[in-house]
């Protein structure tokens, strides 16, 4: 049985000449350690200094949920991929538009505020 059938660059790949060919046997290798976990860093995030400065946080950030329905917890911007923040050492995700920075008064609270903690502040 030839390998000309079963191979899944059969008919599609310009560089299949009836053995696997490097360009897909690349991207099998890349697979597997992307499953198994073993790729590099780089592997998973594909980010850009344009990416970053482009949904406005950087790693280090300070930030809350916009919405009052989720967490009032303070967390840090672990990396930045396109839409998506991996946030307190990559243990949570968040699309950046549920986001914002945290203000001083958060920080020193070590939490988000209420709109009307917020109101309050701003008049005192």
């Amino acid at each position: 049985m030839s390998n000309l059938t079963e191979h899944k660059c059969a008919g599609k790949c310009p560089e299949f000449k009836g053995e696997q060919c490097h360009h897909c046997l690349i991207q099998q290798i890349e697979k597997q350690e992307f499953e198994l976990g073993l790729a590099p860093d780089e592997a998973y995030v594909k980010t850009t200094v344009l990416q970053q400065e482009s949904s406005g946080f950087l790693q280090g950030d300070t930030v809350v949920f916009v919405d009052a329905f989720m967490p009032d917890d303070l967390m840090t911007v672990h990396k930045v991929q396109g839409d998506g923040i991996l946030l307190d050492g990559n243990r949570k995700f968040a699309l950046s538009h549920l986001l914002r920075h945290a203000s001083t008064v958060e920080l020193n609270a070590k939490r988000r505020l209420s709109l009307a903690e917020q109101a309050l502040g701003e008049v005192s």
